[in-house]
């Protein structure tokens, strides 16, 4: 699998080879095969989002293991959208709080 990198909502996802993973995998075959899904890290925003795979090939977040998918992208954005629910209700909670 080729790295790649996806815009959503203002936050960037990226999946990428883990540190040192492709060299060692170059090693180790010489043929052209796609790394595999264990050998990537998901970053969000830069920031690594730790993942496994679940019995079935579906993925689930660490952070956010409620929610599950065959789709890791799918499931990134899918954690941007609860961290921004959460984060819109904490903010309701520090404004109604402000309030009284």
């Amino acid at each position: 699998m080729e790295p790649e990198r996806h815009e959503y909502k203002g936050h960037r996802i990226e999946l990428r080879p883990r540190e040192g993973r492709e060299e060692v995998r170059a090693r180790e075959a010489e043929s052209t095969e796609d790394l595999e899904l264990r050998d990537l890290e998901l970053l969000i925003d830069e920031q690594p989002v730790r993942f496994g795979q679940l019995p079935d090939g579906q993925y689930a977040l660490e952070e956010y293991a409620f929610d599950w998918t065959d789709d890791l992208t799918e499931l990134a954005r899918r954690y941007i959208d609860h961290r921004d629910r959460a984060e819109e209700i904490r903010r309701g909670e520090a404004e109604s709080g402000k309030e009284n």
